[in-house]
């Protein structure tokens, strides 16, 4: 299970790390771009998934 944690938290990093460097790029090459909203968008996914995976880890044991 602690496996499983792991994975979710690396996944939630690079979610929220590429929803912030894409989004914000795009955002400022151009300012009214769908594709930043949908990036941005992106970054409460990831770090929900950092946090809950997170936590998820620690109660199993931390290990």
């Amino acid at each position: 299970m602690n496996r499983a944690f792991k994975i979710m938290l690396v996944l939630g990093i690079i979610l929220t790390l590429v929803g912030v460097g894409v989004g914000f790029t795009a955002m400022f090459i151009d300012a009214e771009s769908e594709l930043a909203v949908y990036f941005i968008g992106i970054v409460p996914v990831g770090f929900l998934l950092t946090f809950a995976s997170l936590t998820g880890w620690i109660l199993a044991g931390g290990k």
